[in-house]
């Protein structure tokens, strides 16, 4: 392993934390997402099912952008019943106001066994 001093070590986790903020800042999707979210006329529309939020269709008529905004679940397991559900991800899809866009369903794409039991201590 090279030997690096304290200060090397800084400057190049300074350079690695500048390198990502740059691409963020670059990346189109959330550059849109941002023009959606901050917009004065923003539209949301929440999607259910079956009581479980399933995602977003947010809209700006003054930019001329929308955004669906998809969940995808994972199954939380105990005993192999379900017994609740997070959030794994989120995906995009975007487009003009007038756009149809694809509206957000249950999506599982996965499960894990949770452990419930407590420990004594």
């Amino acid at each position: 392993m090279s030997d690096y001093t304290i200060q090397e070590l800084q400057e190049m986790l300074d350079n690695k934390i500048a390198e990502e903020t740059a691409a963020l800042e670059n990346n189109p999707l959330n550059n849109f997402v941002d023009e959606v979210h901050i917009s004065s006329d923003l539209e949301t529309e929440c999607i259910k099912s079956n009581n479980i939020i399933v995602g977003f269709i947010k809209k700006t008529k003054t930019n001329n952008k929308q955004i669906a905004i998809q969940r995808h679940y994972i199954n939380e397991l105990d005993q192999g019943r379900i017994v609740g559900r997070s959030v794994s991800y989120k995906t995009y899809e975007t487009g003009s106001y007038t756009d149809t866009l694809t509206t957000p369903t249950l999506q599982i794409v996965g499960e894990r066994q949770i452990d419930r039991t407590v420990l004594k201590g």
